[in-house]
């Protein structure tokens, strides 16, 4: 059966997994024998219907669905994981268009802490005592921010502590939470604002733990090289790996970075559709087979796609491989370094 949302008569099919042949032998060929038994995804969005207040549609790399909720997700990673235990840190749908607070209340009544954790948007000009009331009733083991939610005409102003106010941080701190932090500005790591920023946050809370998602958004090789070594001391500092397609990156990372704060991530639900993220002149963009406003489409139809996620997953194995890691760090990197820092949160 065909699996998507419907408009009119048609069926919109985005899942790439293995239920396709063609990821079934690229799983067989290429990750049956690198994937560790166990996975952890710490980079996981879920939203209902309700989420979406009835008038909009979410995009996943130009695909249009109105929910994706924790069915779907129990569905899928089996399909991608053939015969692995799966696990998934989980958070809402970040924007101001969207019902945050159903969405929170939707994450934290779906996630059980034991397979799927539940972390909690925030937004900045939210009372600081309902967020903490929330935490602790609804069991939330972090915060996910983001940049619209300051409300910036120019989002390429967006600072840091506008995102997270100490208000919010000295939550985080009290309570030991984790912080899944997307950084802002244009130049995102190598932007002095950030890096002093990044700084500033680790060391003024140093019992919260950050996480830069999409290692601070470095997905080109220039982003990444020089800005990344000056924060590798912060020990509450952690980067996750989401959307990461280019190995040059990846090994620049396993290679700089301390490999016990790196966490494997994918983006589900985008990372789930056909498409790949690629580097142009110090530069990245995504190619999918659809128009998508982040990315160049194959109008012509030449190319056969697979996931994001089996493409980060090809870029991982080339990084692993030249570097030599070994079975210890694949380990680490896909479960045991997530779920270590998950039990450092108190429950």
């Amino acid at each position: 059966m065909a699996r998507g949302i419907a408009f009119g008569e048609d069926k919109i099919v985005w899942r790439e997994t293995t239920k396709h042949q063609r990821n079934l032998e690229i799983w067989r060929d290429e990750f049956e024998d690198f994937v560790p038994r166990r996975v952890l995804d710490f980079h996981v969005h879920v939203f209902d219907h309700a989420t979406m207040r009835g008038r909009d549609v979410h995009s996943v790399a130009g695909h249009p669905i109105a929910k994706y909720d924790l069915e779907d997700l129990k569905q899928d990673l089996p399909e991608v994981y053939p015969g692995r235990d799966t696990f998934a840190v989980c958070f809402g749908s970040p924007s101001p268009r969207y019902d945050m607070a159903g969405n929170n209340s939707f994450v934290a009544a779906n996630c059980d802490g034991k397979r799927f954790f539940p972390f909690r948007m925030v937004d900045p000009a939210e009372d600081p005592e309902r967020i903490r009331a929330d935490v602790i009733e609804q069991g939330f083991m972090g915060f996910k921010p983001y940049l619209d939610y300051v409300r910036k005409a120019d989002r390429n102003d967006v600072e840091i502590v506008e995102m997270l106010p100490g208000s919010i941080m000295d939550i985080a701190e009290q309570l030991r939470l984790i912080v899944m932090l997307h950084i802002p500005r244009k130049r995102r790591l190598e932007d002095p604002v950030n890096q002093r920023q990044i700084v500033e946050l680790c060391r003024n809370y140093p019992h919260a733990k950050i996480v830069l998602a999409h290692i601070g958004r470095a997905y080109y090789l220039a982003n990444v090289t020089g800005n990344l070594e000056s924060l590798r001391t912060l020990p509450n500092l952690y980067v996750d790996l989401a959307m990461l397609n280019n190995w040059e990156v990846l090994e620049h990372t396993f290679d700089r970075f301390p490999r016990e704060r790196i966490l494997y991530g994918t983006d589900v639900p985008i990372a789930l559709a056909p498409g790949k993220s690629v580097e142009i002149n110090n530069q990245y963009t995504y190619v999918t087979p659809v128009p998508w406003r982040l990315s160049i489409s194959d109008d012509h139809g030449k190319l056969v796609f697979t996931s994001f996620i089996y493409e980060q997953l090809r870029a991982i194995k080339k990084a692993v491989d030249r570097l030599g890691l070994g079975k210890a760090f694949l380990e680490s990197l896909f479960f045991d370094s997530g779920m270590k820092l998950l039990k450092s949160v108190p429950r």
